[in-house]
C-alpha cells in the first residue's frame, strides 16, 4: 500500500517583522548599558523604563507569533490582548482604515467579528495591510448561487 503523502493545509501567517523585533532588543540592551553606566536618578528612571518597555515589544513579539492566521477554516488571532480561533460564518468584515493625523499617514488591518475588532498594524503583520487583507479575503469561501 502507498503511504498517502499528508500535505499541509495552506494557510497565511502573518509574524511581526523581525527588523523592528531586533532593533527593539537593541535598543533595550542599549538602556540597559546607559542604565549601568548612570548614576543620575533621573537618567536611571528613564533607561529602566525604556528597558522594560522595550523587552516588553520583544517578548510580545516572540511569544505572541504568528499574531494572525488564515486559512479556508478560519482565521486565528493571537495577540497579547485578544485570542480567538473565528470561522469565516463569524467574520463580518475584513477592511483596511486609512488615518491621517498630524501630517503622518498610518493604515491598519481590521477584522471585525460581532463585538470583536482586532486592529493590526505594518509592523505586527510584517507586511502592509492592504496586501494582508488581499490575502486573508483570498481563503474566505465564496456564496455559492
Amino acid at each position: 500500500m502507498d503511504n498517502p503523502v499528508k500535505r499541509p493545509r495552506p494557510e497565511a501567517r502573518f509574524i511581526p517583522d523581525r527588523r523592528y523585533t531586533a532593533l527593539a532588543a537593541g535598543g533595550a540592551l542599549g538602556a540597559l548599558a546607559a542604565l549601568a553606566l548612570t548614576s543620575d536618578a533621573a537618567g536611571r528612571l528613564l533607561f529602566g523604563t525604556a528597558a522594560v518597555l522595550l523587552l516588553g515589544y520583544v517578548i510580545a513579539d516572540l511569544v505572541f507569533s504568528p499574531r494572525l492566521t488564515a486559512s479556508r477554516a478560519g482565521i486565528v488571532i493571537n495577540t497579547p490582548f485578544t485570542r480567538a480561533r473565528l470561522a469565516w460564518a463569524d467574520v463580518d468584515e475584513v477592511r483596511t482604515e486609512t488615518r491621517i493625523r498630524r501630517g503622518l499617514r498610518s493604515t491598519t488591518l481590521e477584522i471585525e467579528a460581532g463585538a470583536l475588532l482586532a486592529v493590526f498594524s505594518r509592523r505586527v503583520l510584517g507586511i502592509e495591510p492592504v496586501e494582508a487583507a488581499a490575502l486573508i479575503e483570498a481563503f474566505r469561501p465564496r456564496a455559492t448561487q
